[in-house]
């Protein structure tokens, strides 16, 4: 060992305790570590701020439209899309109808109302036909761009449709139906 490495062990070793805890506080005071602290606390909070805004990208966009252009800049990098808020629960089947017109024609038609105080994706719609074991003999999934529905379902809106439907099942009768809206 050189020299001056033992004298700095044997300075250290002898040292006492409280001396060594007064260098300790005193090194998190000197002015460039608190600096050093205070930019480190601000570049982890932008980024926390920064996913928290990427994930919940879509309530941002609905509850503040005019946030969207930055939205869609912060996601251009990320390969996110800033599409419209989901949140199914706040959808419901308020009514919906399937019959039968003639022959193999049916007409169907569903209300669906929104809960949301802000604008939601449109859903999907399932239509189950069932038989008189209520056992399932057609399942259909149903789009929005299938409905010709808007994109949003409007803010504590409604969005009715009927449509006709031809139904081939041969000899198979359907009995009942089952509705249900869903996000693919």
């Amino acid at each position: 060992m050189p020299v001056e490495m033992e004298s700095e062990a044997d300075a250290l070793a002898g040292e006492l305790s409280f001396v060594r805890a007064a260098r300790r506080k005193a090194f998190w005071r000197k002015t460039p570590v608190r600096l050093s602290l205070v930019v480190l606390v601000l570049v982890l909070l932008c980024g926390l701020v920064l996913q928290a805004a990427v994930h919940e990208r879509r309530w941002i966009a609905a509850a503040w439209p005019a946030l969207r252009p930055y939205l869609v800049q912060l996601c251009g990098p990320l390969e996110c899309d800033v599409g419209p808020y989901r949140q199914i629960a706040a959808v419901t089947v308020d009514g919906s109808t399937f019959h039968k017109i003639k022959g193999d024609q049916y007409q169907f038609s569903l209300t669906l109302k929104s809960r949301s105080s802000i604008p939601l994706e449109m859903p999907a719609v399932e239509l189950t036909l069932t038989d008189a074991q209520d056992q399932p003999v057609l399942r259909r999934v149903l789009t929005p761009q299938d409905l010709a529905a808007p994109v949003e379902l409007a803010a504590l809106g409604e969005w009715n449709l009927s449509v006709s439907l031809l139904v081939n099942l041969g000899s198979t009768r359907i009995t009942g139906y089952r509705v249900l809206a869903f996000y693919p």
